[in-house]
């Protein structure tokens, strides 16, 4: 739910700068990425402004930007603990129609910025599981333009209070950490990237190693599977912002061996710890969660693709260093591999290069994307990145010196 444009606009616009002077200017700054750099805005373009409400000073930046180029701009702003708190009263057909203006304007759009991140996003959580699906569920079929690339998009998760907490941060200090892995050099790192990718695009089998030495074998990742056929998109801040990762799909049936992801991970308002996945031929067919096993189930039941893998990627940017709670952040941690449970991408061209990432796992067998992050480093317990029989990257450090840019700064 959301009020309507002309509310939005004044909201926006009376929204004051923060008065931490480096958080202000790093607004700005990150407000000037994304809608130059990132979304690469233009005159006449349509452009939609997706916010949850803690990222409401970086939308009043990104609107003046926008409208300096010419750009014609609208809002939607989520509710989304609205949202959670309104579903218990709703059938299938109120929850269908909660997400008529994100619809329509999304399909007015030509270009997405979206600034996510509720100041609660455990709200969810505790609404009715049937009406929380059917919710997520609607979502993706709103979303569905943008997950198949018929809508250009850029993404930041903004930082919030909650996420400082779970880091064990005061905010400014967490703010700050987030803002240095935006600063980046992307244009090298896509270069470097693209030097990776010659060599993941010529492999047909991939497998994953971590903490393979530790005492209780129920907390190794050993993972295989095939990557023939399939090519890898080189992606730095064109889609996330913060970068960077290469990824790609897995071919669906051929991932086998055992996942293991420790620490804290939300997905859906389901706040889960320390998970495991047994999988054979593609399908995970043991998952257990130390803490919240029932939340865990609950999502693996969500459609027959749930229990099957739509991507495989490797973090690369160099300034993330170690294990976050923010989905985005971890996965492109450098010396990390991610996988995600459910619906592959659909798309068949990504930063104008002609890329296969389509594996079958589509959003008609599950409206599940959920990434789930596994680190390499030594102080993880290590681990490799091997290509048809070849170790391309040790302990989170890629062998090769022409991918040295790619490593941790550790």
């Amino acid at each position: 739910m959301s009020a309507n444009q002309e509310q939005i606009g004044q909201l926006v616009g009376l929204t004051e700068a923060n008065r931490d002077p480096f958080i202000a200017i790093s607004i700005r700054n990150t407000a000037a990425a994304l809608v130059e750099d990132a979304a690469k805005v233009k005159s006449g373009q349509k452009v939609l402004i997706w916010f949850d409400a803690p990222g409401i000073e970086l939308v009043k930046e990104m609107n003046l930007r926008c409208q300096a180029l010419g750009a014609e701009v609208k809002f939607y702003m989520r509710e989304y603990e609205e949202d959670a708190a309104a579903l218990e009263n709703l059938d299938q057909e109120g929850i269908h129609h909660m997400f008529d203006e994100e619809s329509e304007l999304i399909n007015w759009a030509d270009n997405m910025l979206i600034v996510r991140n509720p100041e609660d996003p455990e709200a969810m959580g505790r609404a009715p599981k049937d009406k929380a699906k059917m919710y997520a569920d609607r979502y993706s079929q709103v979303h569905e333009k943008r997950f198949s690339n018929h809508v250009a998009w850029s993404l930041f998760l903004f930082p919030t209070e909650y996420e400082a907490g779970k880091e064990g941060l005061p905010y400014g200090e967490y703010f700050r950490e987030y803002m240095e892995a935006c600063n980046q050099p992307w244009g090298e790192i896509r270069k470097t990237q693209a030097k990776l990718i010659e060599k993941l695009n010529r492999g047909k089998t991939l497998e994953l190693v971590a903490n393979e030495n530790d005492e209780d074998p129920n907390r190794r990742t050993h993972v295989t599977m095939s990557i023939d056929g399939m090519t890898f998109c080189n992606s730095t801040v064109d889609a996330n912002y913060p970068g960077s990762e290469v990824f790609s799909a897995p071919v669906m049936d051929s991932v086998n061996g055992q996942i293991f992801a420790p620490g804290e991970y939300m997905y859906s308002s389901i706040l889960m710890k320390d998970i495991q996945l047994i999988i054979e031929n593609g399908k995970i067919v043991e998952a257990h969660a130390a803490e919240n096993d029932e939340g865990l189930q609950e999502i693996l039941s969500r459609g027959e693709g749930a229990r099957y893998f739509g991507e495989v990627a490797l973090g690369t940017n160099p300034g993330l260093t170690r294990r976050f709670f923010n989905d985005l952040l971890n996965e492109k941690v450098s010396g990390s591999f991610h996988m995600a449970l459910g619906h592959c991408y659909t798309f068949k061209e990504y930063a104008g290069e002609q890329v296969n990432v389509m594996n079958g796992n589509d959003e008609k067998r599950t409206s599940n994307h959920w990434d789930l992050t596994i680190l390499m480093h030594p102080s993880t317990g290590g681990g490799r990145v091997v290509v048809d029989g070849e170790v391309i990257q040790k302990d989170g450090k890629f062998l090769d010196p022409e991918l040295a840019l790619l490593n941790p700064k550790i």
